[in-house]
């Protein structure tokens, strides 16, 4: 199962990310600290590691490994951000992970965006269970799935690595949506 290359919301075009977009991207988030602070990688220092990102993502668009999609505003061509679809072993599930540009935020893109990837997800027969983790201090993304209707089921204690916060495991919540 492969989700479809290009998704199409009121305002948005979810697309597999290009070689052209490494500008926009370094510029639009991966080199800003306010966001990447939750993310599991540090801001970008250099161009280059935004477009080993976006190779990266590319590859794994063709390997089947897990889906980034570019958001791209079909107004204006500008970025939004990029969200992920990863699917897991477990073929009922999957999981969704996302990062916004930083002047974009506070616009509802992100939660356009993660609504499609839902719809597209629970309109696969197998598939019953959309979920996502979100440090416990990151309140924005914590609204996000909240208004995409995902509910908090609980706490994982020492989940995850948010290295621009500390090298220390952090507590995350598990958010999830079923069918």
């Amino acid at each position: 199962m492969r989700p479809p290359e290009q998704i199409e919301t009121e305002r948005l075009l979810l697309r597999k990310p290009r070689m052209e977009d490494v500008t926009d991207v370094f510029d639009g988030w991966a080199r800003h600290l306010e966001v990447t602070r939750f993310l599991t990688w540090r801001p970008h220092d250099s161009v280059m590691q935004s477009e080993a990102l976006v190779k990266r993502s590319m590859e794994a668009w063709n390997e089947g490994e897990n889906f980034r999609y570019i958001l791209e505003i079909k107004e204006n061509g500008s970025l939004a951000g990029m969200i992920e679809l990863r699917l897991e072993i477990a073929p009922f599930k999957i999981s969704v992970g996302y990062t916004g540009a930083y002047v974009q935020w506070g616009k509802g893109y992100m939660t356009e965006a993660a609504r499609a990837c839902i719809k597209w997800a629970f309109q696969q027969p197998t598939i019953y269970r959309v979920y996502a983790t979100v440090d416990v201090e990151n309140i924005p993304s914590q609204r996000v799935l909240e208004k995409v209707g995902m509910q908090r089921e609980g706490i994982l204690h020492r989940e995850s690595v948010h290295p621009n916060i500390s090298p220390e495991p952090r507590d995350c919540y598990m958010y999830a949506i079923v069918k």
